[in-house]
């Protein structure tokens, strides 16, 4: 690569099988002391992202085979024919704490059609909870995920930075309430007692001009700068910070020829190597027309710190396009030097098979020098 810092990855497709009721999508890896855990959700076909059961493997062997699937028992209520349910959507195992938390909302829907939403806004609220590091069950209720302000909807969301004392910076997109767009946060947590609270809130990040505000924020730290890279509907953003709480105004993702990255309506990770940041996502341009969203493949190039840009003759593909949408994943960091993206081939619109896809979750092992 330009900086000198060379890569290899290798990519291992598994568990496909497709019954055309509910699919497998983001799945999520979780490396403790007691093994690896893939974690991934069920999503029932018959309504708009209605989620279901949730499954997990282990694997004792560094990742080289995987266990059985077991399912996780169901944190949800229902009522008058309401389903609410807990719906991880952040795992992460805390090197400090030696604890894995289970971040993620409370999203309730009425006949399982569809979220209910208030104003166009699905309603819902952030929690948190605690898995066993041994088995990956939870063993902890659930409880409520400090807010700094008042919102309609908060998603807890990307990818946490833990620092030395303990503390974590956790980002959230969130609709305050009045509101109806989003805004991207980043909160300092500190756990002590058993309970999570706030050492210090961010500045709620806010995009006027975006349509349904800022979506899905992802952080990474290189020196002593923070980047959070953002989703809206019309086109990924990056902002910059000195602090990790306090963002520049949002700019467009582009190459460092100039031109526009074709990413839009879809998340962005980071691959956080000591080195240098590389940036995750999908975008228009790959003749991948017949994608939902362009959201296959699944791309990774290196980003230009100077300059906020990625560069072009960086870029490699993942996770290659078979057909499904690959736009929900993740990025888990295994070692220094060693960073697995998971996703899982999202089986809508109906007919994404005949380009090949099965429901494959997909693991890609990039492994640097």
């Amino acid at each position: 690569m330009e900086n000198g810092t060379r890569f290899t990855y290798e990519r291992i497709r598994m568990m496909g099988g497709f019954d055309g009721k509910e699919c497998k999508i983001c799945p999520q890896i979780v490396k403790t002391e007691q093994g690896i855990f893939m974690t991934y959700t069920m999503l029932l076909l018959s309504g708009i992202d209605v989620v279901n059961d949730i499954f997990f493997v282990k694997s004792t062997d560094g990742g080289k085979t995987f266990g059985l699937p077991e399912m996780l028992e169901k944190i949800e209520t229902k009522e008058n024919g309401v389903r609410t349910i807990f719906m991880p959507g952040l795992e992460f195992y805390s090197k400090y704490h030696k604890k894995w938390f289970v971040f993620g909302r409370h999203t309730s829907y009425e006949n399982d059609r569809e979220p209910i939403m208030i104003g166009g806004i699905a309603i819902g609220e952030a929690g948190y909870t605690l898995r066993s590091p041994e088995n990956g069950h939870y063993v902890e209720k659930v409880r409520p995920l400090p807010m700094p302000f008042d919102t309609v909807s908060a998603t807890p969301f990307g990818q946490i930075v833990e620092y030395e004392n303990g503390d974590f910076l956790l980002t959230f997109y969130a609709t305050p309430a009045g509101k109806i767009k989003s805004r991207a946060v980043a909160v300092r947590y500190r756990y002590e007692n058993g309970v999570i609270t706030i050492a210090q809130a961010g500045e709620a990040l806010a995009y006027p001009e975006a349509g349904r505000g800022l979506d899905e924020p992802s952080v990474a730290k290189l020196g002593n700068r923070y980047y959070m890279t953002l989703r809206t509907d019309e086109q990924g953003m990056i902002s910059v910070s000195d602090n990790g709480l306090t963002y520049s105004a949002p700019i467009p993702w582009k190459w460092d020829d100039g031109s526009i990255l074709e990413n839009y309506n879809t998340m962005q990770r980071w691959i956080r190597h000591k080195d240098g940041l590389y940036l995750a996502y999908t975008r228009r341009g790959a003749n991948n027309d017949h994608v939902f969203r362009h959201r296959a493949p699944l791309f990774m190039a290196r980003f230009d710190e100077e300059r906020m840009c990625l560069v072009k003759d960086s870029e490699v593909i993942l996770v290659p396009e078979l057909g499904a949408r690959l736009g929900n994943f993740n990025v888990t960091e295994l070692s220094e030097n060693e960073f697995w993206l998971s996703t899982a081939e999202w089986m809508q619109p109906s007919g994404c098979e005949k380009y090949g896809s099965d429901n494959s979750l997909w693991i890609a092992k990039i492994r640097f020098e």
